[in-house]
């Protein structure tokens, strides 16, 4: 045969045949070597409720999240999670542009079909989760077989500790099983690979660079915020495909970058869990049916912690509050029925050990008093991420905070990133700020803060500034909630640190004052009503009936219209319609309230609410 080939092609032409054989024979034995290192390295998740070195199947935790092909850009100011937790319901009563991780890309189709997508969503939504099950999919052969080659994994969090030099084949190979692989191979194909860049708005750099700076060629090593912004406006491997995570607050800037380029720009957005994900996800988590349905049950009936579960790391964080309680054999209807409930008891939990010991007592007070401060001071500055520097102006270690929350995740330090911290959740961080201004003032902290100090009113006025700064809403509503008074009594007698139930005299004042401004205007815009709505929470979340009705008298009437309430708004606001004085009055104009497939009409709703069982 071989003698006949000769003969066919001639000496040069048959070796020429042969190598070409070879290389291809080389090139599908790696194609195999690496997708059996994507298998083996995202195969396993090290979970947020596990041990320290224990982790756990990622397609046995994995569920599935609501996806829709569109987006809504969000305003600088807005609240992520609570206008995502809006979006959330308006997509749930439509049920329209619901899509698939399978359908994002699809070379083979429409000549349009984009190159580039963007999947955007909230904090601890799912995005990085999402981003792997692709990965160990693509590499398990059950997604994207035809289009890619090879799909590769970028994570922005920590390429932001690379000082070296790279290049983009630098990343590539940083995917490979021994950091070798046939580069000149791989890159003959552009257009059979995928980079999967996650978590683009926690890179630090600004990703501006001048046209001229950036590189062409896949092998040129340069500062690595030059390499990714060249691969993501194109200006190398230009036939690639690119999928894009990013929180909401950074899609301005990514659309910067990539509008650079002449390439069509698809976008997705991650909604969280439906109903039904959700009881999944329980059913999962207590891996025992009868606890699962009696957990699921409890949050179902309490529909404000139910719609809250939405969000993946929320749902986790409830979980894992009502498992504590259901071994200590607690009564869940008297425990869990805030957000900040649950939150705080999620917080005393972690800590009951250190704070019942003489010998920690006061370092664990001390840490957890600075911890709060870093955690204010990162609102402000809208900072989720936090360098050895933030910890070490506050004489905090992290082994100090790993100890104080015995080994738990809840503050958190980027493995193979030395240098880089943070809060297991954005709204956790906001509950530690909420708490770091119902504390009493600690001389040390405060000097080392820039807060400066727990004024309560200063932070209520930069919230209801006309600006409306809507990033500080979750942590004022946790404010709120935390001012309770069964609540400061246990951050007192559990937590062992001194409050000053003072700041709800400010509360007092802020929402009457804020009461009284809305009531006077003769028309509100949408933004007022939401704004009037919002108030409505504050006191669903304080659950003080005394409160509620020295704060609402400030309220001439109750006034909404053509707005769509969600299930969260219309519970606040029946709590705050049942502590209305006789003499106020409630206006609902071309209201819409809950699902359309809610079978509970308006009128039985309305009589739920004005007389309740």
């Amino acid at each position: 045969a071989a003698q006949y080939a000769i003969g066919l092609f001639g000496n040069k032409g048959f070796y020429s045949v042969c190598l070409k054989l070879h290389v291809l024979v080389i090139e599908l034995d790696y194609k195999k070597k690496y997708r059996e290192h994507i298998q083996e390295k995202y195969q396993a998740i090290k979970d947020s409720n596990s041990r320290l070195g224990e982790h756990v199947s990622l397609n046995k935790r994995y569920i599935e999240l609501l996806i829709v092909k569109e987006h809504r850009q969000q305003k600088e100011k807005e609240h992520e999670i609570i206008t995502r937790g809006r979006r959330h319901a308006e997509l749930m009563a439509q049920q329209t542009s619901l899509t698939k991780i399978s359908v994002l890309f699809d070379p083979e189709g429409d000549l349009r079909s984009p190159r580039t997508v963007v999947l955007q969503g909230a904090a601890g939504i799912g995005k990085t989760m999402t981003a792997r099950k692709i990965m160990l999919d693509w590499a398990a052969g059950k997604l994207y077989q035809k289009y890619f080659d090879y799909v590769f994994y970028i994570n922005c969090r920590k390429i932001n500790c690379v000082t070296a030099w790279q290049s983009i084949a630098d990343l590539v190979l940083n995917n490979c099983p021994d950091e070798k692989g046939p580069i000149k191979e791989i890159f003959e194909n552009p257009e059979k690979l995928l980079f999967i860049i996650d978590g683009f708005d926690e890179f630090n750099s600004l990703l501006d660079m001048e046209e001229v700076s950036l590189c062409s060629d896949p092998s040129e090593k340069k500062p690595v915020g030059i390499v990714l912004c060249s691969l993501l406006r194109k200006k190398i491997l230009q036939k690639s495909f690119l999928l894009i995570t990013t929180r909401p607050t950074a899609l301005g800037k990514l659309q910067k970058i990539l509008n650079c380029s002449d390439e069509i720009v698809g976008y997705a957005e991650i909604m969280g869990f439906s109903g039904d994900e959700r009881e999944e996800y329980f059913h999962k988590f207590f891996c025992d049916e009868k606890k699962a349905a009696q957990a699921f049950n409890f949050v179902k009936d309490n529909e404000i912690l139910f719609t809250m579960c939405f969000v993946p790391i929320v749902c986790w964080i409830i979980c894992r509050v009502i498992k504590d309680q259901m071994k200590k054999g607690e009564d869940l209807t008297q425990t869990s029925q805030t957000i900040t409930s649950v939150y705080l008891l999620f917080l005393t939990s972690l800590t009951s050990d250190h704070f019942t010991d003489p010998e920690h007592m006061q370092t664990s007070k001390s840490n957890l008093e600075k911890l709060c401060s870093l955690a204010a001071d990162g609102i402000l500055e809208q900072k989720i991420l936090f360098e050895e520097g933030d910890l070490q102006k506050r004489n905090l270690s992290f082994s100090n905070i790993q100890s104080l929350f015995l080994n738990e995740s809840v503050f958190q330090k980027d493995v193979g990133c030395e240098s880089v911290y943070s809060f297991i959740h954005l709204s956790f961080q906001e509950f530690f700020a909420a708490l770091f201004y119902l504390l009493e003032e600690d001389e040390e902290t405060t000097k080392k803060s820039v807060t400066s100090k727990r004024d309560v009113s200063n932070l209520l006025k930069m919230y209801g500034k006309e600006s409306k700064n809507n990033y500080l809403m979750l942590t004022v509503r946790f404010l709120f909630g935390l001012s309770n008074k069964e609540r400061l009594n246990d951050i007192e007698k559990k937590l062992l640190c001194k409050t000053s139930p003072e700041k709800k005299v400010d509360l007092l004042k802020w929402f009457q004052a804020e009461a009284k401004k809305i009531s006077c205007l003769s028309y509100k815009t949408y933004k007022e009503l939401c704004d009037q709505i919002e108030l409505f929470h504050c006191l669903y979340e304080l659950q003080e009936e005394e409160f509620a009705d020295a704060a609402i008298n400030n309220f001439q009437e109750i006034r909404l219209e053509h707005i769509r309430l969600t299930t969260m708004d219309e519970i606040t606001l029946s709590f705050c319609v049942k502590n209305c004085c006789n003499k106020q009055s409630l206006y609902l104009c071309k209201c819409i309230l809950g699902l359309p497939e809610q079978k509970e009409g308006w009128i039985a709703k309305l009589r739920k609410w004005l007389f309740p069982l």
